[in-house]
């Protein structure tokens, strides 16, 4: 076959794998988006379980097909032919794929699969892995994804998921905690500063309201500290809630005359 055949024949097979893995992805992502619709209205708690083995499973899949690609058009070359065919036949395979299957890429591989399948996590649980505490933006087929509070992406890999202590804040408690500490003098009554707090926190939008709670903290040098907590939606600003709570604690406290001289 002459050099021109050759190229021809690699451009065609190189255009049929990418038409292939393109094909591919758009007709899983097309598939599981109807799969989903009718999930949702069945079962919207098993959405977020679903979309995130989905997503790994379909990177599985169109890597391998691209692995698929790139050998078949690999192979219409003597020298890289002649190579595969000498591997194969050799015993010293063997060893070569027991190798591979411990070393890091493919355990990060072997670790995201089971969490996808297991999953102490999903796509857009708020969780905190070894102090980096974020949402998950992604999980790859080597890294997964965290958003941190302050837009940081924090890239873990996949077998740090199945060897470190994951703290889910999303599966059983879908909230965002938000709280603040206000000093009262001793004297204060309690009742009556806990009612001014819970009518300021009522005003907050962004919270919700029914959940807020006001709770008798330390009590140092004649002075009472008030643990004022509530909660908002997964997405919330943190920083700035926390800010307008005190903000909002500290006017009602004032206008009552209790805040700690």
């Amino acid at each position: 076959m002459d050099l021109s055949n050759r190229t021809t024949e690699t451009l065609i097979t190189a255009g049929i794998g990418i038409a292939v893995v393109i094909a591919l992805r758009v007709t899983l992502d097309f598939a599981y988006n109807r799969y989903e619709t009718r999930l949702e209205r069945r079962d919207p708690g098993a959405v977020a379980r679903r979309r995130t083995t989905f997503h790994f499973a379909r990177r599985i899949g169109v890597a391998l097909v691209a692995t698929i690609a790139v050998w078949s058009v690999l192979s219409l070359y003597d020298i890289t032919s002649e190579i595969a065919k000498a591997l194969l036949a050799s015993s010293a395979v063997l060893a070569l794929f027991a190798g591979l299957a411990f070393s890091t890429p493919l355990s990060n591989l072997g670790s995201g699969l089971l969490v996808a399948f297991t999953q102490p996590l999903r796509l857009g649980d708020r969780i905190t892995v070894d102090g980096e505490t974020g949402f998950v933006e992604e999980m790859a087929l080597i890294y997964t994804t965290l958003v941190t509070d302050d837009a940081r992406r924090v890239f873990v890999p996949n077998t740090q998921l199945t060897t470190s202590k994951i703290i889910n804040r999303t599966i059983r408690d879908p909230r965002r905690l938000i709280s603040a500490q206000f000093p009262v003098s001793i004297e204060t009554p309690i009742d009556e500063a806990r009612e001014a707090l819970l009518a300021s926190i009522t005003t907050l939008p962004g919270t919700s309201g029914e959940s807020a709670r006001v709770l008798v903290g330390d009590i140092v040098d004649r002075t009472v500290w008030l643990q004022v907590a509530t909660y908002g939606p997964m997405n919330a600003d943190v920083v700035s809630l926390v800010s307008d709570l005190r903000e909002l604690g500290l006017r009602a406290l004032r206008e009552k005359g209790f805040l700690a001289a």
